[in-house]
């Protein structure tokens, strides 16, 4: 027994979840319409809240200015070409001189160049504006505490020749009077203030909206890193090597100057990096001038000395013959000293440093020398590597796999350079002797010729020789200098800066789009949450879609518009009203219930208080009556009475005094201003309401009635909270079930349901109470599934709990804007 009592309420349970799964399944576009419309006016005023909005940031927000300049990077040299002297420091790519471009040096440089040391502003209510030209004093720093970084100074003028000074120490405000065009001495900087423009300073602060002025002392490197921070660089068209340069800031000028600042200092920069290049290879050249100089010196002394004491004037033809001949052999041995000069000084410069030499110090030492085709493709291979490397570095990190492979390239590079200038260096000393011997043999034939003009002959070699080398040395000179004279920018400016007319921030049209559109956002999402929340009924086919017993409906009550504080008959008041026509459908519609003939009786009951059971009770007994059937009406929510306040009566007795015999029916039936229409009070709030209403009084009571009147309309109380009408609902021929729209939860329908299955309550029937008429195009011939699973907690006892207080709840009037308007205007 017990076993099947437990399965019994598993599958009253089971089945109870079934029914509140059917909620809130499906989107419903009626439904989501019809909460849009209705909050409408909230997504107008949130709309136009971010309208407003826009327009105060617009106002209050400090307009961005942007000045652009766009320079070519050429990457030649006119004075080199025209020599044909080759650069190795030139390359196809312009990525180091991207670096260099955004690099600190050339944004201090740049920033050295402005009047920027000092910065002007202007304090107003709510904006901080930038005097960059045309400022109305000036502030020249004599000197500075170099470890303060930037300091902000106040600054409010009294008179033309004196003001004061402010500025923070910690949480304190230091303030310190000065005349201008004085020395000021301050903890942080010794300064003088001139005054440009005093008319105008007086006219600002003593305007209705008064403006204040103030200074700062800028820290270079805090002064770098603003600037590199909006500072804008990328390429335009890496083939054609074009880059724009652009910065913003709320000054207008400043942009331009800018941005015309870092363009003349990289330019500079440029030229500057390429004449060091051969500024140290014209050291090399004339370090070797001067010691040639010295040779080719000291030889000639000593030809002129060995003449004046052997008195040769000059040698004979044979000897000239042999000279000539001894001469074409130490020309091809002058050459080769040279170079192994050249490669003597390449090879010391290695000696000293080992095989790990710098491979840029390495370069302009090979370029001076006249190497063969083997060492000068391993040079430009080197240099091609170089340049491959510097591209690498622009877009990886230094510990990328691709640079150290790259890097293992270079140093194999380096050391076949090494070695080559080394077998090169041993092939000349070998040639070199090949030629020595072939003097000597010619020297062995010129025995017969006297010893004095032998040896004349080798001091004119060994002049010849330094002359040589002297003459060579001198031609090289002369082509770097005249290269490092041709040096000019590879930068060309292609569009220049321009002082920008216009903000390119804040974008009002952009701004007022977005602020727009973030007010339609913000409404959808109050629209898409009010409809993830909706769990009120709004429409007959809602009751009749989370139904699951064939529910009957028998109509609907349109929302009354006036504020009534109390339930009451308003049917007389106006018979051709439209609620007064839906009265008479529900009437008719009656008929349809029972074929029962006779006194009927009629219970009116509902979920909770305030869905418009005693109005609807009420208001049918009305037009019933105006039929001519007589129609009296109980009112037996004795633990929450309204019938008597609907009427306008006292409460002193009624059902609770005929349920315990104290009063007389007679004596508790009260006469209505309409005709046929009695009404019978709840009479004092009695302690057990439950009991009196099951202890038999109440079917001689009806009984009594039916033989006076046609019908009897019970107002009960709500069988969602408490069970004490359902017997009085079993027992009549009309039970209705009323909901109010916009007010009666999804899930209230489950009790409905309840009392049809469980209960056996026959010939249910509902109404719909307080439809708002001009929505139903949005609420209503819709089946709206929404269900948020309100916990019943399903049992036999009937326990209820919806956090409604049955004994403290009120029926409402219309409220939100509405409400609000309608009171605004009384």
């Amino acid at each position: 027994m017990y076993n099947q009592i437990e399965k019994n309420e598993i599958e009253n349970v089971n089945r109870y979840k079934d029914r509140l799964s059917n909620i809130n399944k499906d989107f419903d576009i009626g439904l989501f319409i019809y909460i849009t419309k209705k909050n409408s006016l909230w997504i107008l005023l949130t709309i136009i809240l971010m309208v407003l909005a826009a327009f105060l940031y617009l106002r209050y927000t400090a307009p961005i200015f942007s000045s652009q300049s766009i320079i070519q990077i050429k990457k030649s040299n006119q004075a080199n070409r025209l020599l044909d002297v080759e650069d190795y420091y030139e390359t196809n790519d312009i990525s180091a001189e991207l670096e260099i471009l955004q690099s600190n040096i050339i944004v201090e440089r740049a920033i050295k160049s402005l009047p920027l040391e000092v910065s002007y502003y202007t304090q107003g209510q709510f904006l901080t504006n930038e005097i960059y030209s045309n400022n109305p004093f000036d502030v020249n720093i004599l000197w500075k505490d170099s470890t303060m970084g930037s300091r902000k100074v106040m600054i409010d003028f009294v008179s033309k020749e004196k003001g004061t000074l402010s500025w923070h120490e910690g949480e304190k405000i230091v303030r310190q009077n000065v005349h201008f065009n004085q020395k000021v001495e301050l903890p942080f900087a010794h300064l003088v203030i001139s005054i440009n423009n005093y008319e105008h300073i007086k006219n600002e602060t003593t305007a209705v909206k008064p403006i204040s002025y103030f200074f700062i002392i800028n820290d270079l490197q805090t002064l770098v890193k603003d600037v590199l921070s909006r500072l804008k660089i990328f390429v335009v068209n890496i083939n054609a090597k074009t880059v724009s340069i652009a910065y913003d800031d709320i000054n207008r000028i400043k942009t331009k100057d800018i941005v015309s600042s870092v363009i003349r200092e990289f330019k500079v920069y440029n030229v500057e990096k390429k004449k060091q290049s051969s500024k140290q290879i014209l050291e090399f050249l004339n370090d070797q001038i001067y010691n040639v100089y010295e040779k080719q010196r000291v030889s000639e002394k000593e030809i002129q000395d060995f003449k004046r004491e052997n008195f040769l004037p000059d040698v004979d033809d044979y000897s000239r013959i042999m000279i000539d001949r001894i001469s074409q052999l130490n020309e091809a041995q002058v050459d080769l000293e040279v170079q192994i000069s050249l490669l003597e000084e390449v090879k010391k410069e290695i000696d000293k440093n080992g095989e790990n030499i710098d491979i840029y110090k390495l370069l302009p030492l090979l370029i001076a020398s006249t190497y063969d085709n083997s060492l000068k493709q391993l040079v430009d291979n080197l240099n091609q590597e170089l340049i491959h490397k510097q591209k690498l570095l622009f877009s990886n990190k230094e510990d990328n796999s691709l640079l150290k492979e790259l890097d293992f390239q270079i140093d194999i590079q380096k050391k076949l350079i090494v070695s080559s200038i080394n077998n090169l260096l041993l092939r000349f000393e070998n040639r070199s002797k090949t030629l020595i011997e072939k003097i000597s043999d010619l020297e062995q034939d010129f025995l017969n010729v006297p010893e004095q003009e032998i040896r004349l002959v080798r001091l004119k070699r060994n002049y010849d020789i330094n002359e040589k080398f002297y003459t060579l040395l001198m031609e090289k000179k002369s082509e770097y200098a005249i290269s490092q004279e041709g040096f000019v920018s590879d930068i060309e400016i292609l569009v220049r800066a321009f002082t920008p007319t216009s903000p390119i921030s804040p974008n009002k049209k952009l701004i007022f789009i977005g602020f727009i559109v973030a007010g339609i956002i913000i409404s959808l999402i109050i629209v898409i949450i009010k409809y993830l929340v909706h769990n009120q009924i709004t429409s007959i086919n809602e009751i009749i879609k989370y139904s699951q017993s064939n529910v009957s409906v028998l109509g609907i009550i349109p929302k009354y518009k006036k504020d009534i504080p109390v339930s009451q008959l308003i049917v007389n008041q106006n018979p051709k009203s439209l609620i007064a026509e839906s009265f008479r459908s529900i009437r008719t519609n009656l008929q349809f219930i029972t074929s029962k003939k006779g006194p009927k009786l009629m219970a009116v009951t509902s979920t909770v208080s305030g869905e418009g059971k005693t109005f609807i009770a009420i208001n049918l007994g009305g037009i019933i009556a105006y039929s001519g059937k007589k129609v009296i009406i109980l009112d037996l929510d004795m633990r929450k009475p309204k019938i008597h306040l609907g009427f306008n009566t006292e409460n002193t007795r009624g059902m609770s005094t005929l349920l315990i015999e104290k009063d007389t029916i007679e004596n508790c039936i009260h006469h209505s201003k309409q005709e046929n229409l009695d009404f019978i009070t709840a009479g004092p709030v009695p302690p057990n309401p439950s009991e009196l209403i099951i202890n038999g009084e109440l079917e001689k009571i009806i009984a009594t009635l039916k033989e006076t009147y046609d019908l009897i309309i019970v107002d009960n109380p709500p069988v969602g909270i408490v069970t004490d009408g359902i017997a009085v609902i079993k027992e009549a021929d009309y039970p209705l079930y009323i909901f109010r729209s916009e007010y009666s939860k999804k899930n209230f329908v489950q009790n409905v349901d309840r009392l049809i299955t469980e209960n056996k309550i026959k010939n249910l029937a509902v109404i719909l109470n307080g439809v708002d008429s001009k929505k139903r195009g949005y609420g209503y011939g819709y089946g709206y599934g929404y269900g948020y699973g309100y916990g019943y907690g399903y049992g036999y006892g009937y326990g209820y709990g919806y956090g409604y207080g049955y004994y403290d709840e009120n029926d409402k009037a219309e409220t939100g804007w509405r409400k609000y308007l309608k009171r605004s205007k009384k």
